[in-house]
């Protein structure tokens, strides 16, 4: 008779997913979640300083991070094509904002104390230097990652892009016994015996191997995740900054920025927290390292009010909302 394997392993995102009950308890904890945050925040926008309401602004968006992640709860597999219209609209409109309001306030500032075509030139001239210093620090990055990818091949996805080259759901061939073992190869090599001619048994070898591709694929899945989290922490520095600075010069300039920062990081954070929860089995640690990923937004507000603050002059503010902005425009870009 014909010898019939096992059912081979089933693909991560062919898992079963998780009742009704959780996924309402899910949905209810972040509508709840969101619901008190906003009245947070409009309380301490309507009370506070400016500088409160920046800070307030950048945490908000920080923490929409933790909402993408928190999704882990209630989906079995990531969109992609959800993902990347999501991460385009945002991207959009952050550009928008950038071009359209952070870099004509930046040259307001400076033209206070220069004269108009001087005042021009150097709010271009900070643009392009935030963006030229973006661009360093993303090749330091690649360069970081590549040198992980060398010591490692094999570690994940085989590219150093880590928009292009990592992946977020595996397919059915990549996931098979870590993707490089065949199922007839762990069931004792009797994939070239068709006709079951030899005797149906099941090599003692295989459980061994199908541990050490198990433990392999774990070990793939959580380099993407550091991957992803580690570049998403890095951009999200220069987008807690200029929250900070156009929130600090006026907060109805910052909120749509902030809005418009919170719709680019919920994608972000689900993107963290799916191969972590893949790799470990666990939604809380996939949802709160997902949530710790936003928190170097407050961070980058804290740099900025070291240089925006009621002291700064008005040339300092002009070259941090022109930086800001050209960081801004090259996250979106790149």
């Amino acid at each position: 008779s014909y010898y019939v394997p096992k059912e081979r392993r089933r693909s991560f995102d062919a898992r079963r997913a998780s009742g009704p009950p959780l996924i309402l308890a899910a949905y209810g904890c972040i509508v709840a979640g969101a619901v008190l945050g906003l009245g947070w925040l409009m309380t301490t926008l309507a009370s506070g300083s400016h500088r409160q309401a920046a800070f307030a602004m950048s945490l908000g968006a920080g923490m929409a991070t933790g909402l993408g992640a928190a999704f882990v709860l209630c989906t079995r597999s990531l969109d992609r094509k959800l993902l990347a219209c999501t991460l385009a609209f945002s991207a959009g409109v952050m550009i928008y904002v950038s071009l359209v309001e952070v870099v004509l306030v930046s040259n307001e500032y400076f033209a206070k104390d220069y004269r108009p075509p001087v005042a021009y030139a150097q709010a271009t001239a900070s643009f392009f230097s935030g963006s030229v210093i973006m661009a360093v620090v993303d090749r330091i990055v690649h360069f970081a990652f590549d040198s992980i990818a060398r010591s490692h091949p094999g570690s994940y996805g085989g590219g150093h892009d880590h928009h292009k080259g990592v992946q977020l759901a595996p397919t059915e061939e990549e996931t098979r016994l870590g993707g490089s073992i065949s199922d007839e190869e762990a069931m004792g090599g009797l994939g070239n015996d068709p006709y079951g001619t030899h005797a149906p048994y099941e090599d003692e070898s295989a459980p061994s191997i199908r541990a050490i591709a198990q433990t392999r694929e774990k070990s793939r899945l959580l380099m993407m995740a550091a991957v992803v989290s580690a570049a998403i922490v890095l951009h999200n520095i220069p987008e807690g900054m200029a929250t900070y600075v156009a929130s600090f010069h006026s907060v109805s300039a910052g909120a749509p920025l902030a809005i418009a920062i919170a719709i680019h990081n919920i994608p972000e954070g689900l993107a963290v927290a799916m191969p972590i929860y893949y790799a470990t089995g666990s939604r809380v640690r996939a949802i709160t390292l997902g949530t710790l990923s936003g928190m170097s937004e407050p961070f980058g507000a804290l740099l900025a009010s070291l240089v925006a603050n009621e002291q700064s002059s008005s040339a300092a503010f002009g070259g941090m909302f022109g930086l800001t902005g050209g960081m801004m425009a090259y996250v979106c870009i790149a």
